[in-house]
């Protein structure tokens, strides 16, 4: 489902994207790239990408595998032909994306592959019949939200936090998770802009997830100048 590169192959995988705004491309170009330090606190030689800044990938659709399950390794293994194997994918979206649609555009690419795809767990008689089986189970999902940087309120939040900081305010298009803002504005009609303060080392998701006292300290300055801001 992808190549060497990390680009998803699946057809039109991307084909729904909404392009980003000349404001928020310039926008992506002034985030310090801290690429290098990534790939050196985390222990890896080359990042997926062809070459683009990780703050360039966020702002495009991803397909990730965040685990697969089969037969025991270890201490545990043993001699045997393990009868399924099991994964979860991951589709992040970006603005454009409908998840029913890019779940739908998974299916087609395992068809053309030569699976039989089903939703419910393969019968005797389809095992016996098709000897690449798949079975899809979607979760529920929901679409991406990405708010105009250029809107009145947004320019309010950035001049407010600016207040707080003397470095100049980084401001990202998209951000790596979803929160889900879409909810927000699909059901409420809701304008949504977010303001983290966590520390970039937080294990967010994972074990001993940890806020930086320092940054809840500097993160009251902040929200308390969101919330008194002109």
């Amino acid at each position: 489902m992808q190549d060497s590169t990390g680009r998803v192959t699946i057809a039109g995988f991307y084909d729904d994207v909404v392009p980003l705004t000349a404001a928020e491309q310039e926008a992506v170009r002034q985030i310090p790239n801290n690429d290098a330090a990534i790939r050196q606190g985390l222990g890896f030689a080359r990042a997926d990408g062809r070459g683009q800044s990780l703050s360039e990938l966020i702002n495009q659709p991803s397909l990730n595998i965040n685990g697969m399950r089969s037969a025991n390794v270890g201490p545990q293994a043993a001699n045997v032909i393990p009868t399924t194997a099991e994964a979860v994918l991951d589709l992040r979206l970006v603005l454009g994306n409908d998840y029913q649609r890019q779940v739908a555009k998974v299916v087609r690419h395992l068809e053309r592959q030569g699976y039989f795809v089903t939703r419910a767990a393969p019968t005797a008689a389809e095992r016996a019949q098709h000897p690449r089986l798949v079975q899809v189970t979607p979760a529920t999902g929901y679409n991406a939200q990405r708010t105009p940087m250029d809107l009145p309120l947004a320019r309010r939040v950035v001049a407010a936090v600016q207040t707080t900081v003397a470095a100049p305010v980084v401001r990202l298009p998209t951000s790596g998770g979803s929160l889900p803002l879409f909810a927000f504005k699909d059901a409420l009609g809701a304008t949504t802009l977010t303001v983290p303060i966590a520390n970039y080392d937080n294990n967010q998701h994972a074990e001993n997830e940890n806020l930086r006292l320092g940054n809840l300290w500097d993160g009251m300055e902040t929200m308390a100048a969101v919330m008194t801001m002109p």
